[in-house]
């Protein structure tokens, strides 16, 4: 059985990229006739092979249980992308891990992989878990966030302080792509999370004190994560250029946990810049 939170996230899901898609693309005339941008309902039903009054129902987000099989064929007929059809499946209750338990499973950050941060020596770096709390970090990750240690509870949690903070949206150059690539790729592990209290404690947060989040939110868009450029203007050494890798830590006693490491780009001045921050940083700790 779907949970309604599972139900309304599948109708939400479809609706968005019904809307997105062109009558052209599934080799339909678009008729004089048309007031509304996208496809019709009954023209996705009919694409997928299922009656136009279920396919509404799903929309709806009334009690229906479409299969996997069923699921796909509509995913086809609206032409989503691979990672999006993963999702519609996921959302759908046929990719979820099979304990569903309402408490995240305990993470820890072991010795080997702190002292393997800690030896990024002028690239910021941090481990993340599931909802992106921040579990770890090295020396260099203060010129990006400030003081971690000082942050309590959900406070020291990436897409809190991104949303949020104040340091982030200060510091970080194209603040609102990055913002709307983060809620999309939260929205991709969402899926997995629907009806877990404790992954909703982030989300309704967020969506309840940030115009942003909840206007991308509802965009429901999803992305993977990918290697990528981040630029900051840093209030004392100005631009500080990033390139940036995601991993995932392969080690079945630490539960979802990604490194994020950020190396300085090369010819950007970026690694003589962080240098001399981190040597400010140190005296200041010295005296």
């Amino acid at each position: 059985m779907l949970s309604d939170d599972r139900r309304r996230e599948i109708a939400d899901f479809l609706k968005t990229r019904r809307m997105r898609r062109q009558p052209e693309e599934l080799g339909l005339p678009r008729g004089r006739r048309r007031r509304t941008p996208g496809l019709r309902r009954e023209e996705v039903a009919a694409a997928a092979g299922v009656s136009a009054e279920w396919y509404t129902w799903l929309e709806q987000a009334r009690d229906v249980q479409p299969s996997a099989q069923v699921l796909t064929r509509i995913a086809e007929a609206l032409r989503l992308e691979p990672h999006e059809t993963r999702h519609l499946l996921t959302l759908g209750g046929y990719a979820v891990p099979a304990s569903g338990a309402d408490v995240p499973p305990a993470v820890s950050v072991s010795l080997r992989l702190q002292r393997l941060i800690d030896q990024i020596e002028f690239g910021p770096a941090w481990v993340f878990g599931e909802r992106w709390d921040i579990l770890a970090w090295n020396r260099a990750a203060s010129v990006i966030h400030g003081d971690l240690a000082g942050l309590q509870g959900i406070e020291r949690n990436a897409l809190y302080q991104l949303f949020l903070g104040d340091r982030l949206r200060a510091t970080l150059v194209d603040w609102d792509r990055h913002g709307r690539n983060c809620v999309a790729k939260l929205r991709a592990s969402y899926a997995r999370r629907v009806d877990d209290p404790w992954f909703n404690e982030l989300v309704t947060l967020l969506r309840s004190r940030s115009e942003e989040f909840e206007r991308w939110w509802n965009e429901n868009d999803i992305l993977v994560f990918q290697e990528g450029v981040k630029h900051y203007e840093h209030p004392e050494e100005g631009r500080l250029v990033f390139d940036f890798s995601v991993l995932d830590v392969m080690d079945e006693r630490m539960s979802s946990l990604r490194l994020i490491a950020y190396v300085p780009a090369p010819g950007t001045g970026t690694r003589e810049k962080m240098e001399k921050l981190l040597a400010v940083r140190e005296e200041l700790v010295l005296d």
